[in-house]
C-alpha cells in the first residue's frame, strides 16, 4: 500500500477503521501493531499514533497486560452512531445534490445498477460492506464539506463493527428514487430514516438494555476469545 509519509498515521487509522467496519477486526479482537506494520509496509510509530487516535474515538481500548482490542459497543452506542451518521449524511447530501453534474448522476446510477447485481452473489461480510461503502461514497461525492464527510465515516466505523446494512436493497432504491426526484428535504428525511431503521436493527443484536448501561459499563472491553487476527505481539 503506497502511503505518503506525512499522512501515515491518518491513512493507517482509516485502514484500521475499514477492517473494523468490514468485520475483519471484530468486537473484542486484538489489534496487533506488528501485523499492521507488516501489512501496510510502514513502521510501528504511525500505527501507534493511529491506534491512539482510534482510542480517542472510542473504537479501540487498551487494558493493562491485555493489549489493544476493538472495543465492544453497547446497543445504545450503536443506535446513536447510526442516528448521527444519518443526520450527517442526510445534511451533506441534501446540501450538495443541487450541485450534482450530469456525470455525477450517471456515476451514481451506475453504482445503484451494479449494486443490485453484486448483492445477488456477494456473501462475505467484507464484500457487502464494500458495496455499501461505494453507494454512500457516491452519495457524498459532491459534498464540499470534508469535515462532515470525515465525521460521517467515523460514525459509520463505530456504528456496528463487523456489520453491514447493504442487504437492505429496498431502502437503497428508495434513496436512489429520492435523488432522482431532487427534493433535498425528502432526501434528508429518507437517509435519516434509513440509518435510524438500521440503528434499531443492529442495536437489537446486542443483548443488553441501553437504559441500564452506565458510563463505566460502556468503557469495558473484554479480550476476544479467538486468535483469528494474525500476529504475535500483544501491543
Amino acid at each position: 500500500m503506497d502511503f505518503k509519509k506525512e499522512t501515515y498515521s491518518i491513512q493507517a487509522a482509516a485502514y484500521i477503521r475499514s477492517l473494523i467496519r468490514s468485520g475483519e477486526l471484530s468486537p473484542g479482537a486484538p489489534v496487533r501493531e506488528a501485523f499492521l506494520s507488516e501489512r501496510l509496509g510502514i513502521s510501528r510509530a504511525p500505527i501507534r499514533e493511529a491506534l491512539f487516535s482510534l482510542a480517542q474515538e472510542g473504537l479501540i481500548c487498551a487494558e493493562p497486560q491485555k493489549g489493544k482490542n476493538v472495543r465492544h459497543m453497547t446497543a445504545q452506542e450503536i443506535y446513536d452512531s447510526y442516528a448521527v451518521a444519518g443526520i450527517l449524511e442526510g445534511a451533506g447530501v441534501a446540501e450538495s445534490v443541487g450541485h450534482w453534474t450530469a456525470h455525477d448522476r450517471e456515476s451514481f446510477q451506475a453504482v445503484v445498477t451494479s449494486m443490485g447485481a453484486q448483492l445477488s452473489y456477494a456473501t462475505r461480510l467484507d464484500d457487502l460492506a464494500e458495496i455499501d461503502e461505494q453507494f454512500h461514497a457516491a452519495l457524498l461525492s459532491a459534498c464540499s464539506n470534508a469535515r462532515l464527510v470525515q465525521l460521517e465515516e467515523r460514525e459509520l466505523a463505530s456504528s456496528a463493527p463487523g456489520s453491514s446494512e447493504s442487504g437492505d436493497m429496498q431502502f437503497h432504491l428508495a434513496i436512489a428514487e429520492a435523488i432522482n426526484e431532487g427534493d433535498p428535504a425528502h432526501i434528508e428525511h429518507i437517509l435519516r430514516e434509513h440509518y435510524r431503521e438500521n440503528g434499531i436493527r443492529m442495536s437489537e443484536l446486542i443483548h443488553d438494555d441501553p437504559a441500564l448501561l452506565s458510563g463505566k459499563d460502556a468503557e469495558h472491553c473484554e479480550p476476544h476469545p479467538s486468535e483469528s487476527y494474525h500476529g504475535t505481539d500483544a501491543a
